[in-house]
């Protein structure tokens, strides 16, 4: 009776390249969604410089000269996001020399004519670039 059982095989090796082939594909998945986003964001980012500096010249140019103060922190704060180039970050550090004595004195004091001058020349150049 015991002639008439076989014996159990010995296990066979399988060559299985699944886990392999998963990670490849979740890696050229992860390298193609980086490249894709990549691409979305520039295209994005690009159209947003152009919207962001045409909404800091509207600002710039939008600022009530009657309250001092307020007006050179605003005009500091959007011409130095408006100084892109050479000409303009020049004539920015010029503008905001003037505008150093209206943020940081005590009292409200009046905005003299020069300083008007370069904020004037300075928007005026700041949307000829934009």
């Amino acid at each position: 009776m015991s002639d008439n059982i076989k014996d159990i095989k010995p296990f066979i090796d399988i060559n299985d390249y699944s886990l392999y082939l998963f990670i490849f594909t979740v890696f050229v998945g992860i390298v193609l969604a980086y490249f894709m986003f990549r691409k979305v964001y520039k295209k994005v980012s690009s159209n947003c410089k152009i919207d962001c500096q045409k909404y800091y010249l509207y600002r710039l140019k939008s600022i009530d000269w009657r309250e001092p103060k307020k007006a050179a922190y605003e005009a500091t704060y959007y011409g130095r996001l408006l100084a892109q180039d050479k000409r303009r970050k020049e004539l920015f550090l010029q503008m905001k020399s003037k505008l150093d004595t209206l943020k940081y004195s005590r009292n409200n004091i009046e905005v003299d004519s020069e300083t008007i001058k370069y904020y004037n020349l300075y928007k005026q150049v700041c949307d000829e670039s934009i």
